[in-house]
């Protein structure tokens, strides 16, 4: 009984230095906060993103950790959203008024973004040093309207042909530079599941650059898209279609989808984005890949497809500057690169040239820097995009078509697209 007291009194002296000990420290804590005031919350900086692989979302998640890691920077969040959905995202937020700080578009689409009133003037960060020293001056082409900066690029991911290298052996086909090779090589290295050649054109945007991709090769112009050039698009995707080279079912692929049909051996070569190649490498699939310049009809094409970043109207404007001095840091902007598997969004920093199958030639890095145009873009462009997907989707989808009628509502669209803006 006695030894039961004692334990008693020991645990009811160890509770009250405990109790003594947590007052003085509450205390202390109210005296701060008193004199300090209250500690205030946190700043939360939201980014928009179309990213939809894994390894996009993945890197631009841990760039978003990293800076969030630094002392006195606020907490980055991220929304990643469907390119299917951005323009509808877009439009819902900022008649709610809740546009995120900073949002990530292809940059195409940007003018047509600074026309809707969703991005703000930036035209006091881009300095003259900015522009010429670190970005190729092409590269702002759709960053700007009435000579005021709205956004910065945010990377370089060419369109590319990426082949099966396996089966090109196999078939003895070598890379095919022209339009002319590429049919060749498409019924050449064709066999039964396995279509010759893929792309994808499911989503508006993705089918519009694939075929601005093609319509520049030709020396054609969208504003002649009934003309010499569009025609000659149309010609080599009917050939595709009618000779069964390529999928019925692309019209109901986004690249991401065409990605996947390459990695299951169900597409012998594909024009994709160069970041592509992260998606391939992730899966190792068991053949080695090709990659190299789309094929050309009168000229080679080497056009700056890739995403530009701006600020919104809405954002803290200070808060995402400051984050904007970040991802232009050079460690950055090769940080991304080398994961992405595209090519470094500023000049000055050296494409990766590691050997592991996945390696772009030095010529085509050269050419891709000295001879870039970025691709035509207007204010209209969601509107564009949606004339020429809807043609390209009609003449890849009907069995009976007349190209020319096709190419001419095309042109007719777009041209009231671009007057109306």
């Amino acid at each position: 009984m006695k030894t039961f007291r004692i334990t008693a009194i020991l645990s009811f002296v160890v509770m009250l230095v405990f109790l003594l000990i947590a007052a003085d420290f509450y205390k202390e804590r109210f005296r701060k906060v008193e004199e300090t005031g209250p500690v205030p919350e946190r700043k939360i900086l939201r980014i928009l993103a179309p990213y939809e692989t894994t390894i996009s979302c993945k890197t631009l998640q841990d760039i978003a950790e990293q800076y969030s890691g630094i002392d006195g920077n606020p907490q980055v969040e991220i929304e990643f959203i469907s390119k299917n959905d951005f323009k509808k995202e877009i439009c819902m937020n900022l008649d709610q008024d809740q546009l995120a700080d900073l949002i990530i578009c292809d940059n195409s689409i940007m003018p047509a973004l600074i026309n809707l009133n969703v991005l703000r003037d930036i035209s006091s960060y881009i300095s003259d040093s900015k522009k010429e020293h670190h970005y190729y001056l092409g590269q702002w082409n759709n960053t700007r309207s009435d000579g005021k900066y709205y956004g910065i690029p945010f990377t370089c991911d060419p369109y590319v042909l990426i082949w099966n290298k396996k089966l090109f052996e196999k078939h003895k086909v070598v890379y095919p530079e022209t339009w002319e090779d590429l049919k060749v090589a498409a019924r050449k290295v064709q066999e039964i599941g396995i279509k010759g050649i893929g792309i994808g054109a499911k989503q508006p945007e993705e089918v519009t650059a694939l075929f601005i991709q093609l319509l520049y090769s030709t020396g054609g112009s969208i504003r002649e898209i009934n003309g010499e050039g569009g025609m000659k698009v149309f010609e080599l995707l009917n050939y595709l279609k009618n000779n069964k080279l390529l999928s019925e079912k692309c019209i109901n692929l986004n690249q991401l989808d065409l990605t996947n049909k390459f990695i299951k051996n169900e597409v012998a070569m594909m024009i994709n984005n160069l970041s592509a190649l992260s998606v391939i490498k992730a899966a190792n699939p068991d053949f080695e890949v090709g990659v190299g310049p789309v094929p050309y009809e009168k000229k080679e094409n080497y056009m700056f497809h890739g995403k530009n970043i701006g600020i919104s109207v809405n954002a803290d404007y200070e808060a995402s500057i400051q984050f904007l001095d970040y991802i232009t840091q050079k460690s950055i902007v090769k940080q991304i690169a080398d994961a992405t598997e595209s090519i470094p969004v500023q000049v000055d920093v050296e494409y990766d040239y590691q050997d592991d199958g996945f390696v772009l030639s030095r010529d085509f890095i050269l050419k891709q820097k000295i001879h870039v145009i970025a691709r035509r873009s207007l204010n209209s462009w969601f509107d564009i995009s949606t004339a020429i997907s809807e043609g390209v989707y009609k003449m890849l989808s009907e069995r009976e078509v007349t190209l020319k009628d096709i190419a001419d509502a095309m042109q007719d669209k777009v041209r009231i697209a671009i007057i109306e803006n």
